[in-house]
């Protein structure tokens, strides 16, 4: 039994993605307590599972019945979050983006390291069947080498009621380009074993009057071994569209092709020169629950985590960082890679 705490409940992610999750899971994972600045708002999460309120973090990391911690706080308090609890010898599942900044992911890292805890950055997308699948038939060769993937995911910014912090280029570190490019980012990298090299970008706030950071983004870029990429990240989508939003990518080979709609029609077309295949998985969307499963088998059985982990986090902030630049310049600019060996 794992027992969890969970930091906060700033992040819709928190109270719409993760308790869901693992409200199923409660024969293998014990939220033993909850820390969050208000308590009438934890109050019924508390009830649920009967778990503790905590009135402060450091109430909550002291406890050492407690083997787990969740972060959901506000983006820019990652990083006290994350070190405090690597400090406490936590095991961390962190949900994106890790940090508000390139220094901030560093410091992260380095305490997670010195701290020889596990580090988990919550990116869902990795565990969608589809995405499983495909990221088999690209380590068979199926595709061969991988030459190019446009991907998108577009939002709806958590309206209505969306967190003032999320309308903050300070607290949330950015607009829809660091909320939305970190996840398909994070499948690009995975996808093609390369590393982000060149980006330059085009944003401008277009669709919400209530916001002072970017809604709409389109970038592109190479590769450290030659592949191109562009991400649509717009936050494009209303609280009246019948799905938040989308995650595609479309990925092209020298052998094959092949297109992925994670969230809408839940599909997956694979090309390749050997066949021609559609797959459609399971409606019901668990992704978040399987990033603790992954943990769970990787304590209980030994095996690789497939989910990300602190450097992966890291990678995607380094492009964001970088985006942000670009539009600064008005360039294409070179995405600095942190040494982390």
């Amino acid at each position: 039994m794992l027992r969890l705490g969970i930091l906060s409940l700033a992040h819709p992610h928190a109270t719409g993605n993760h308790i869901p999750a693992l409200k199923y899971m409660c024969d293998r994972i014990l939220i033993k307590s909850i820390f969050h600045d208000d308590k009438k708002v934890a109050a019924p999460w508390i009830s649920m599972f009967d778990a503790k309120y905590c009135g402060s973090r450091e109430e909550l990391l002291e406890d050492p019945e407690i083997d787990a911690v969740l972060i959901t706080s506000e983006n820019y308090r990652h990083a006290e979050d994350c070190i405090a609890a690597a400090k406490a010898g936590k095991v961390i599942f962190c949900d994106k983006p890790i940090a508000t900044s390139v220094d901030d992911a560093i410091r992260i890292h380095e305490a997670v390291k010195s701290n020889s805890v596990v580090f988990i950055t919550t990116f869902p997308c990795r565990f969608n069947t589809s995405v499983q699948r495909i990221k088999r038939a690209i380590d068979q060769g199926a595709l061969g080498k991988i030459l190019a993937i446009a991907a998108t995911n577009h939002g709806c910014m958590y309206e209505p009621g969306v967190p003032e912090w999320v309308l903050s280029h300070e607290k949330n570190g950015g607009g829809c380009i660091i909320d939305h490019t970190v996840h398909v980012a994070d499948l690009i990298r995975w996808f093609t074993g390369e590393e982000f090299e060149k980006v330059s970008a085009f944003a401008k706030r277009s669709l919400h009057s209530n916001i002072q950071t970017e809604d709409i983004a389109v970038l592109h870029g190479t590769m450290s071994k030659g592949a191109v990429f562009q991400i649509d990240a717009s936050w494009s989508r209303r609280a009246e569209n019948p799905m938040w939003g989308d995650v595609t990518l479309r990925i092209i080979g020298n052998r094959g092709a092949a297109f992925l709609d994670l969230y809408n029609n839940q599909r997956l077309e694979l090309y390749s020169d050997e066949d021609f295949s559609m797959h459609y998985p399971n409606l019901i969307v668990k992704e978040h629950g399987d990033i603790f499963d992954d943990y769970l088998r990787h304590i209980n059985e030994g095996s690789d985590l497939v989910g990300a982990d602190d450097i992966d986090g890291l990678r995607t902030i380094e492009l964001v960082e970088a985006v942000y630049k670009a539009l600064d310049q008005k360039d294409m600019v070179t995405v600095n890679r942190f040494d982390s060996d």
